[in-house]
């Protein structure tokens, strides 16, 4: 028998889907979608040189490098003597690497302006925030039928060629955890920390980068395709990797990074309310 909690997020998804559908007709299908996806991209080009971009790139690596090392030298051993400290020491390295991200941005965005001021172009700001937080709940309505439909696709996929089709490491640590402040920690890099750090790394970052240097294709390709393998995991590769895509193409069309970065926090409390409830084990 199910819980109300479990009722209450199975009701919510159908909700979720049904809308999605919606949305994706209205895209599709209607004048007004049509007219939306005619409009050209607003997002320009990113002013930055190859040896300012490699340069952040090392920068993000090194700070997480740096970060993992610090840690395991000053906390390590006492994590190791906790419960489940294992767990909350291989989640806290793994977060290094989007402290690094974020860190690398500030960066990045002196370089921006360093390159405004000898009048290279910056990225429109979003009319309001408002639109924003709109094309943001929109993204994620788009993103919860099409990646469920890409997913269970993909699972029969891996199955029928006998690949594995074992979730990702960190989605069974939240269904497993029983420590308050440890589900509270996850909850945090999963729903504040990662979507920042990967829209930073992977759309305003990899994919801006290559936009105007390679084929769109190509700029596409190779945000979505790393963005899917560092995660590490089967059965999660193509869904993210449509996921990156489309992150990708809202980034594109408004110009501002906010909106994949609220996204993509939409999609990871869906997929964490999934989770928690049972209803996505």
């Amino acid at each position: 028998m199910l819980l109300p909690f479990e009722q209450t997020v199975i009701v919510l998804e159908y909700v979720l889907v049904l809308a999605g559908l919606g949305c994706l007709v209205w895209l599709f299908f209607s004048a007004a979608g049509r007219a939306l996806r005619a409009r050209p991209a607003v997002l320009p080009g990113w002013p930055v040189t190859v040896s300012d971009f490699l340069f952040l790139v090392w920068l993000v690596l090194t700070l997480g490098f740096l970060g993992q090392v610090g840690l395991r030298v000053t906390v390590g051993p006492i994590l190791r003597r906790q419960l489940q400290g294992e767990t909350l020491e291989l989640i806290l390295y793994g977060s290094m690497f989007h402290f690094g991200a974020i860190l690398a941005w500030l960066l990045a965005h002196l370089l921006q302006r360093r390159h405004r001021r000898i009048g290279g172009e910056s990225p429109p700001a979003s009319a309001s925030v408002p639109g924003r937080v709109r094309d943001a709940a929109f993204t994620f309505l788009v993103v919860v039928p099409l990646i469920g439909g890409v997913s269970f696709f993909w699972e029969n996929l891996l199955e029928a060629v006998k690949l594995p089709t074992e979730r990702q490491e960190l989605v069974d640590l939240f269904a497993q955890t029983k420590s308050p402040a440890l589900l509270g920690f996850m909850v945090v890099l999963a729903l504040a920390i990662a979507p920042v750090s990967e829209e930073l790394v992977f759309r305003a970052g990899l994919f801006r980068f290559l936009r105007t240097r390679a084929p769109r294709w190509v700029a596409f390709g190779a945000s979505a395709g790393l963005f899917a393998l560092l995660h590490a995991n089967w059965i999660s590769f193509l869904p993210l990797f449509v996921l990156g895509i489309t992150f990708a193409v809202a980034y594109e069309r408004t110009g501002s990074i906010a909106v994949p970065i609220l996204a993509h926090a939409l999609f990871n409390l869906h997929t964490l309310l999934l989770v928690l409830s049972g209803v996505g084990r």
